[in-house]
């Protein structure tokens, strides 16, 4: 009996409870604490370096063609283009285990100069070879040379160059790189008065390819 009465004591209390229970409003929303800015050091902690040789040679044969080096070696003998790849391996820094010569272990200027030439070389056929196809596959020079009169002109060509060899669209490379290529473009151009395969504007563009494949951002890391 009493324990009956003793549980609706605290029934009804519980429901007294409920009954004058006050609401609680929710806290107006405070902005969160700013968080402590992290400053990026991007200065050059040293000078920029050179890869391996097997690397340029790779992407060369990968940007000119997509050949292995003895297929490239046999395109180019039969027309007096190419003798041998064992002529260039001292100057490049690679190995001759036959003479026993080593890797070099530090790059120079005679390397670059030799990867230089290389360069020169490779944009010179690539432009002959492509310039003049009518159809494609092109393989360096992707887009119909036309008349390029102003920098309109020269801008969506020159992207495809840039796209090739630096590996991102000029329009998100320094402001003026475009201008100083079209310059580039223009003198070669102009100056063009030698006979050969390639017309004055063909020449001109086998320029600007070899400064793209030349370019620090090419070359250096």
């Amino acid at each position: 009996m009493r324990r009956a009465l003793a549980g609706r004591v605290v029934a009804a209390m519980l429901l007294a409870a409920c009954t004058h229970a006050t609401t609680i409003a929710p806290s107006a929303p405070q902005p969160l604490p700013a968080h402590g800015e992290s400053m990026i050091d991007t200065t050059p902690k040293e000078r920029r370096r050179m890869v391996p040789p097997e690397v340029y040679l790779r992407a060369y044969l990968t940007w000119f063609g997509g050949l292995a080096p003895l297929d490239v070696q046999a395109k180019a003998r039969g027309k007096n283009l190419f003798d041998a790849w064992d002529d260039y391996l001292a100057a490049l820094g690679l190995p001759d285990h036959r003479i026993d010569l080593p890797r070099a272990m530090q790059s120079n200027t005679l390397m670059l100069a030799t990867l230089g030439r290389l360069a020169e070389a490779l944009c010179a056929r690539a432009a002959e070879h492509d310039l003049h196809a009518r159809q494609k596959p092109r393989v360096v020079f992707d887009f119909d040379a036309g008349k390029i009169a102003t920098l309109d002109d020269f801008a969506p060509r020159f992207d495809v160059l840039h796209r090739t060899f630096l590996g991102y669209p000029a329009a998100l490379a320094p402001g003026t790189r475009v201008q100083r290529f079209f310059l580039l473009w223009q003198q070669v151009a102009a100056h063009h008065t030698k006979k050969s395969a390639l017309t004055a504007d063909e020449t001109a563009w086998a320029a600007v390819c070899t400064a793209l494949v030349q370019h620090p951002e090419t070359e250096l890391y």
